[in-house]
C-alpha cells in the first residue's frame, strides 16, 4: 500500500518555514526559557520559603543573570536594556551572525 505524502508535505511547508524563522531569531527561545524558569521557581516557592528567604533571592538572581547572559550572547534584549547590554557585551562572547541566505561554496 503506497501512500502519497505530497499533499501533507505541501500543507506543512508554510508552517515549517514560520517555525524556522521563529527559532532562528532566538526571541522565542528566550521567552520559553524565562517562562519555564519562572514557573519552576513559583512551583518550588513554598519549599524554598520554608528553607530560607536568602535562597529564594539567590534563585531569582540566578535566573536574572542567565537571562542577561542569554541576551548578551544573542543580542535579543528588550529596547530599554540596550544601553546596559551594549556596555557589558564586550566582556562576553557573542553568537556569530547567521547569514540570511546560504553562501555558495566553491
Amino acid at each position: 500500500m503506497n501512500i502519497d505524502w505530497n499533499p501533507l508535505q505541501k500543507a506543512i511547508e508554510p508552517l515549517w518555514k514560520q517555525i524556522k524563522i521563529l527559532f532562528g531569531e532566538h526571541h522565542f527561545l528566550t521567552i520559553v526559557c524565562a517562562f519555564f524558569a519562572v514557573m519552576m521557581t513559583i512551583s518550588f516557592y513554598k519549599f524554598l520559603r520554608g528553607i530560607s528567604p536568602a535562597l529564594v533571592a539567590f534563585i531569582f538572581l540566578l535566573i536574572l543573570f542567565l537571562l542577561i547572559m542569554h541576551w548578551t550572547f544573542t543580542r535579543s534584549e528588550p529596547a530599554f536594556l540596550k544601553p546596559f547590554i551594549d556596555w557589558i557585551a564586550p566582556f562576553f562572547p557573542s553568537a556569530l551572525p547567521v547569514p540570511a541566505t546560504p553562501t555558495p561554496k566553491g
